[in-house]
């Protein structure tokens, strides 16, 4: 077991707290009303209230990769969702970065890894719905997991601690591809440039870590960085660069270096920061927030080991979530990073069941590797469970995974891989792994999310919709329906979107462009239950219920 076990009273606390779905479930339930009040408010950023445009495999950058063992230039891809139907031209730009242990899906040993993974797709839109620009991007694989004898530590340490640095270094390329669009290119994104938050999962959460708070060589020169047999630090920056990748060398190439890599927040989901030391106050240090799965085997909850997947091997010490959102929030003396978030939990639209849950878990005693801590602080969310858990927003379809494990096994020559062994590795450590599941981890975690970044980016000054609400005539009909609604208002009230959105607030529809007072729409696959239809106008928006049969 990665923890140190809990005692009587803490171990008892602990299972009065534990997250499960049901849970999950009964606060949706309680927040019924609330939540489908709410979208007659109509606010940007909060609301879903846009639908989806998705532009696959854009180039931000080259640079070197060793994925191979011969050094090489790749481009660097990523997929950028921008909200449809939005006018809007300075929106939050939120990069995201997935899991995947520098190494390919398989390769790493799970099912996971890439842009276009599940949890990476569903966060990114749901972000586009309200209002946010996406980046879903890949940075550069390579490292020796596997290294073993005499040598093997000092393999394995070295070479992942240089894959961090390559992923920060390409995290920090991904926002000067921005800033130059912005500068240089006409803002085809339609970013705020000063708003740019970065989301990592899993491995990628290293590098929103890394890249918020890593910003001299001399934060590297320290003895677990350091080869025990030549004594010297296992990034070799002539080699490699500095840590922004904004320089020429034989192993990074510059990529928009006129351009800053600040950032205004971090998300890291299950991620750690290389060294704690990092955080020491700076100016430009982002807003962080987190969330961890409080028995992660792989990324420590608080100050601990990273331990190869695939083998259970020791790498080097960092810092997990506990331990750098407490230093961002001002424990031990250390400077308050997360000052301008203070107050998210009692923003209007907070969602009051998972900030209660919350801040309860900052009252519970928690023994971490003989650290003694708490449950959660301020601006993380834990994720409890009495066996191992991690990446629980994951989910995947298992005829997918088997056509990709196939194809790859043919391509290799072998039988390298095999779906059904993946499958049950993955639930070891995710053993719900379902799409209810994985949503419903989702749910939180864009709840807790979403009024942190309404203050940490300044929105409620700029963003939250005014749109009056008007009377149109608006009549639906039939109501109840069963196959098609017709939507009609008065003759000088022309319908310019419509969204309709389910009982829990999600936007299930959407139709843009349609520029008339009479409009019919399909039920499509719809369950049967109570919706909100909401039209927009040229003057404002109009809403009214609508029951499926």
């Amino acid at each position: 077991m990665l923890l140190l076990p809990m005692t009587g009273r803490k171990r008892l606390i602990n299972k009065q707290y534990k997250i499960t779905i049901m849970d999950l479930n009964r606060y949706k339930i309680i927040l019924l009303l609330v939540v489908f009040a709410s979208t007659l408010q109509a606010q940007r950023f909060v609301d879903e209230m846009f639908g989806v445009n998705f532009t696959p495999d854009i180039v931000y950058a080259n640079n070197i990769s060793v994925l191979t063992g011969m050094p090489e230039p790749i481009d660097l891809m990523m997929d950028v969702y921008t909200p449809e139907g939005d006018t809007e031209t300075e929106r939050p730009l939120v990069l995201m970065f997935h899991t995947g242990s520098f190494l390919p899906p398989l390769f790493n040993g799970g099912i996971t890894g890439s842009r276009r993974d599940s949890a990476i797709v569903e966060i990114s839109r749901r972000l586009v719905r309200r209002g946010y620009v996406v980046a879903s991007a890949t940075y550069r694989q390579g490292w020796r997991p596997d290294a073993l004898g005499p040598d093997g530590q000092n393999t394995r340490t070295g070479t992942l601690l240089n894959a961090a640095y390559r992923g920060i270094q390409d995290a920090r390329a991904c926002v000067r591809f921005f800033r130059n669009t912005v500068e240089n290119e006409g803002n085809p994104w339609g970013i705020d440039p000063s708003k740019i938050v970065m989301w990592g999962q899993g491995t990628g959460g290293y590098l929103s870590l890394g890249s918020g708070f890593l910003d001299r060589e001399d934060e590297l020169l320290l003895e677990k960085f350091t080869d025990t047999n030549t004594a010297l630090n296992f990034v070799d920056f002539d080699l490699s660069g500095n840590v922004n990748g904004d320089t020429n060398t034989p192993l990074n190439i510059a990529n928009n270096p006129d351009f800053s890599n600040d950032i205004a927040m971090v998300v890291n989901m299950g991620g750690a920061l290389g060294d704690i030391s990092w955080m020491d106050g700076q100016p430009n240090e982002p807003v962080l927030v987190g969330f961890h799965c409080l028995r992660d085997p792989f990324a420590p909850f608080a100050d601990g080991p990273v331990i190869v997947p695939t083998t259970g091997d020791f790498v080097v010490n960092v810092s997990g979530t506990r331990s750098v959102v407490g230093v961002a929030n001002g424990e031990g003396g250390s400077p308050i990073i997360n000052a301008p978030v203070a107050g998210a939990e009692s923003l209007p639209f907070s969602n009051p069941v998972i900030e209660g849950r919350n801040a309860a878990y900052q009252g519970i005693d928690i023994n971490f590797f003989g650290q003694e801590t708490t449950l959660s602080s301020s601006h993380m969310y834990p994720f409890i469970s009495d066996d191992l858990l991690s990446g629980p927003w994951d989910w995947h379809d298992q005829a997918t995974l088997t056509q990709i494990v196939a194809g790859t096994n043919a391509f290799l020559g072998m039988e390298q891989f095999n779906a059904d062994t993946l499958l049950s590795n993955a639930l070891i450590t995710n053993p719900n792994l379902s799409v209810d599941n994985g949503m419903a981890y989702v749910d939180t975690i864009m709840q807790f999310f979403l009024p942190r970044a309404f203050l940490a980016l300044n929105l409620e000054t700029v963003a939250v919709s005014e749109t009056p609400i008007i009377d149109a005539g608006m009549t639906l009909s039939p109501n109840p329906a069963s196959a098609f609604i017709r939507i009609r208002t008065e003759s000088e009230y022309q319908i310019q979107d419509l969204g309709i959105y389910d009982i829990s607030g999600k936007l299930v529809q959407f139709h843009v462009g349609i520029n008339t007072n009479d409009f019919q729409f399909q039920r499509n696959n719809l369950p049967s239950g109570m919706y909100l239809v909401k039209a927009r106008f040229e003057d404002g928006i109009q809403s009214s219920k609508l029951l499926l049969e």
